[in-house]
Order: structure tokens, then C-alpha cells, then sequence
């Protein structure tokens, strides 16, 4: 058929057909000059620019030709449904003679508009508290008779919305009516009837007063259909329901329970009161935490188990002077309970507990003073140990410092006379709000004259110190001495028989090897070193 020529095929079949026309005319010895259709537009215009979806073209033409246009359409009038060039031409089969009309550029309406609902559902039926989408696609900028100009709207009101499309060439064109439906629901209501700020171990009772006209209903986020329930946890607390009128969904007011839970609270650290010599806690009271007062716990001689050993009201609380043992005995492990208002703690306080930092000592066979402690637990990290010494009763110093990881250290030179030691740390701990660096003590230890007066009395001098199998005496004065021989702390291991004279020999061969006091008994002393 005429009208499925291409419009390739006939641009081809044209131009073929006019070089074929002008070489028989030539042969012929005639012109299709002679021959011409005055095909033309019966438009005159060479743009047509129109607010219509179609438009009429026509052409006007001499003699019988056939007519067709370049877009492959075949026949003298058409409608165009499509913007674009348009051009037509004639041809004479019998002379092959070719005529063209001018081009003509058309513009159809360029206003399109669409519109729908997001719930694909015209009309579109909301629920109260509910909205819905309206869409517009469009060739051309978008106004609702909302007065919106964008292409998507959130409607959350019911009535009736459209929108209009105005192109730059002034055509316009409006979209489908879009109707809203807004079905209004009864209300939905829960009350307290306690207190809604209750203690740890309490509940609050809710109870929803409306409860006619629904299809089912249930508790947020307990999912109890009852029509009371009791909360014993904090949180926000509401009611869904589903409305048998309309078959909306429906929420209720929402009730706030708080539950006042107890506070865990941590010591800051636990050292040995340089003034008293016990063992001293110390903790930060936090604020705001209802706290009452506070327990203070000790561990057992088992494992695992405290014992209470007093407490602290609000305006002693931050210290804690621990009276009934000595810390030089053992380590000791502590924590402290906050009591809040409602009687209550946090069980997870039992796990923040501190245990102290304990020093024991012994003497080298060689004279040195050896210093062994446990590990102090409750701080992390845990860096360093200071060690500090006292000579004579002077001040203490630190004279050396080891890591963490240690635990032990050997003073190979100490001064002579009597020696205190203890081990720190100096650190920062949870009670270092303002950047203070607070200091944690051992207990202390001692070496020199114990049990007797500080001041060693010396009655004589012994030689060979060290000694082996014996010690040879010169005493200061002669007469009758009895002398005994004692441990470093004072304490007598055997008396020596009646001496007389200004020098004697004592066997030692029986003393295992270490540092000894050879005592008179009168407050005198002379230390020996057996190998």
C-alpha cells in the first residue's frame, strides 16, 4: 500500500524519479518546467504553533499527480497528531515529473498533565492522622488548586485536588479530579491509675477507659488484650486498635513510666591512712542518683563472700575508716553499696570492688632488704609502683620506681640503722574530676631494731660479721652478762649461757643463714649477719 512506503524509500524513490525526469525530458527535447502542479500548503506558514492535540494539513496542486509526504503518509490532506517537519511532494507517472511543497515545523499542545494517588485508589480514603501522596507528571510546570507548584503534595485533609499544566508556548491543561476522603475515628483513651514514677520491684496499673466500637485491641509494646495491665519497666506505653466503622487503625494517648533503678557506684581507691595506719576507703558521691546512704562491704576469709562492716549517711559519705583489721596481716577487698530512696542498689556494685595494696618484706642473706607485694585491683590501667624509703625515722623518698608487671624489689645498699619502706601509686583514679593525681599507699614495713627502743644501745662489738660457726664478743664493761639471740624483729630464738669477763665466744653454727640480733636483754643490741 501506498501509505507503508518509508520514509527512506521514498526520498530515494524521489530523487530517483526526478534524475530519471529530467534525462527523458531531455531525450524528449522537453522540460517538466512546462509541466509544473503548483503544488503547495494550503497553509502559508512555515511554523505552526498550536494549543490543540492535532492539527490539518492540506495541500493544493494542478493536474492529476499523486501526492505524498516525506514521513511516507500518502494523500492530499492528513492529520498531524505529532509535532515535527512536515513536507509533501507530487509526482506524474506519466511524464515523471517531480514538484515539492515548502517545509512546515509543527508545534502541537505542549501542556500534558497526569495525576494520581499514592494509594492508587481514586477517591483515596484517609484515616485521622493519616496522609496520602498525590502525584503529577507533566510536560509543563505543575500548580494544585492547593497552590503547591511542585509535582508531589502530602494531602492529609480531605476534598477534591487537581492540578493545571501552563507551557512556556501558553497552552495549558488540567489533570483528573483527585478526591479525599477523611473518615474521623473515635478517640482511643488509657489512664494511670498509680503513680507512673514507681521503684525498682514496683509496677504501675493502666487501665483503657474507651473500649466500645473497636474490632480488637492491644497493648504497646506488652501486646496484652486486657483491659488493665501493670508495667514494671520504664518506657512509653500506648494502646493500637482497630476501628469496626471504618476500619482504621487506631493509637491511643501515650503514658510515660518511669521505674527509678539504684545506681552502681565505684570506690575511687582504698590506701592505708598515713595518720592511723588502716586501712581507708575513698569514693565520689555522685549527685542527682537519689542516693540515701551508703554500705561499705569487706570481704570474708572465703572467697566471694562480704561481709557489711558499717555504712555512711550522705554528710559522711566519701570516706570510710576501716578499724577492725591491719592491713600489714593481708590484702583486703571492699566495695561500697548505694542504698537510693527506695531502699534499693545495684547488684552490679559487688563487681567494682577494690582490693588493697600489701607489702611484706625479708631480709637477704647478704644484707639486703627484700620487698614483695600483691597486686592492687579496682584501677586500669595500672602503670607504675613507686617504692619509698625512711632511714632513722627521717621523711620518706621514692628510691625507685618498677612496672606494673613487677612486683618485687631488692634494696641492696640500705643505710644503715632502721629502714621503713612502703610501695605506691600514683595515678589517676575515678575520684580525679578536677585532673588532681591522687596517691595510693601500702602498708608498711621495717627493718633494724623491732620491739625494742628505735635507738640501738651497743653493749660491745663482734667480729667476724659476716660470721660462719661463730661470733667473738668484747663487751664494754666486764661482768656478768646473759645474752640472747634474736630474729630482725625482736623476737628471741635461744638465750646464750652466763657469761663473765670482758670477751667471749658464742657458736652460732646452729642458725640457718640471715641477718640476727644479738640482744642483752637490757634494751642493747648488736646485729650479725650469719653465712
Amino acid at each position: 500500500m501506498k501509505n507503508s512506503i518509508s520514509s527512506f524509500s521514498i526520498y530515494g524513490l524521489f530523487f530517483m524519479l526526478l534524475n530519471t525526469a529530467y534525462g527523458q525530458n531531455k531525450f524528449l527535447g522537453f522540460s517538466c518546467y512546462n509541466n509544473q502542479y503548483k503544488l503547495e500548503l494550503t497553509t502559508k506558514k512555515s511554523n505552526i504553533t498550536t494549543c490543540n492535540d492535532t492539527v490539518h494539513l492540506s495541500v493544493s496542486f494542478t493536474g492529476n499527480p499523486d501526492v505524498y509526504w516525506t514521513d511516507g503518509y500518502f494523500g492530499k490532506t492528513r492529520v498531524v497528531s505529532t509535532g515535527g517537519s512536515y513536507q509533501a511532494y507530487a509526482y506524474d507517472s506519466i511524464f515523471n515529473c517531480v514538484d515539492t511543497t515548502a517545509e512546515v515545523f509543527v508545534t502541537l499542545n505542549d501542556a500534558y498533565i497526569k495525576s494520581y494517588s499514592g494509594s492508587f485508589t481514586n477517591p483515596t480514603k484517609l484515616c485521622d492522622g493519616s496522609s496520602v501522596n498525590l502525584y503529577a507528571y507533566s510536560t509543563a510546570p505543575v500548580k494544585w488548586n492547593t497552590g503547591d507548584t511542585t509535582n508531589t503534595i502530602l494531602v492529609s485533609k480531605g476534598g477534591k485536588y487537581f492540578a493545571v499544566a501552563k507551557s512556556v508556548n501558553g497552552c495549558v491543561d488540567s489533570s483528573e479530579v483527585l478526591e479525599v476522603i477523611l473518615n474521623t475515628v473515635k478517640r482511643l483513651t488509657i489512664k494511670a491509675n498509680t503513680d507512673t514514677v514507681v521503684c525498682l520491684g514496683d509496677s504501675a496499673e493502666l487501665e483503657l477507659t474507651t473500649k466500645s466500637g473497636f474490632n480488637s485491641f492491644f497493648w504497646n509494646p506488652y501486646y496484652s488484650k486486657s483491659n488493665k495491665i501493670k508495667i514494671g519497666g520504664s518506657g512509653s506505653i500506648n494502646v493500637y486498635a482497630l476501628d469496626s466503622a471504618t476500619g482504621c487503625s487506631i493509637v491511643s494517648n501515650t503514658i510515660q513510666i518511669k521505674v527509678l533503678t539504684p545506681s552502681a557506684e565505684s570506690l575511687c581507691m582504698v590506701t592505708v591512712d598515713s595518720a592511723s595506719g588502716k586501712n581507708k576507703l575513698i569514693w565520689s558521691v555522685t549527685p542527682n542518683k537519689r542516693i540515701a546512704y551508703y554500705n561499705i562491704y569487706r570481704e570474708s576469709n572465703f572467697a566471694g563472700e562480704f561481709d557489711l562492716i558499717g555504712d555512711a549517711d550522705l554528710k559522711s559519705a566519701g570516706a570510710f575508716l576501716d578499724t577492725q583489721v591491719n592491713p600489714k596481716q593481708r590484702p583486703f577487698t571492699y566495695y561500697i553499696d548505694a542504698i537510693d530512696s527506695c531502699n534499693n542498689s545495684d547488684e552490679v556494685s559487688r563487681y567494682l570492688a577494690h582490693t588493697t595494696l600489701h607489702l611484706t618484706a625479708n631480709l637477704g642473706v647478704n644484707g639486703e632488704n627484700n620487698l614483695n607485694w600483691s597486686d592492687y585491683v579496682g584501677i586500669y590501667p595500672l602503670n607504675t609502683y613507686i617504692i619509698y624509703r625512711s632511714n632513722n625515722s627521717g621523711s620518706f623518698s621514692a628510691i625507685a620506681s618498677v612496672a606494673a608487671t613487677v612486683k618485687s624489689f631488692s634494696d641492696l645498699n640500705p643505710p644503715s640503722g632502721k629502714n621503713r619502706y612502703y610501695i605506691g601509686i600514683k595515678g589517676k583514679t575515678a575520684c580525679d574530676s578536677t585532673g588532681k593525681t591522687l596517691f595510693i599507699n601500702s602498708n608498711m614495713v621495717a627493718f633494724g631494731v623491732l620491739g625494742i627502743e628505735d635507738k640501738i644501745v651497743a653493749f660491745g662489738s663482734i667480729s667476724p660479721n659476716p660470721c660462719s660457726d661463730f661470733l667473738d664478743v668484747s663487751f664494754l664493761q666486764a661482768g656478768r652478762q646473759q645474752l640472747q639471740i634474736c630474729d630482725i624483729q625482736g623476737k628471741m630464738l635461744k638465750k646464750v649461757e652466763m657469761i663473765t669477763g670482758k670477751e667471749s665466744r658464742i657458736s652460732v653454727s646452729d642458725l640457718a643463714a640471715g641477718v640476727y640480733l644479738l640482744c642483752d636483754g637490757k634494751g642493747g643490741a648488736l646485729k650479725f649477719i650469719k653465712q
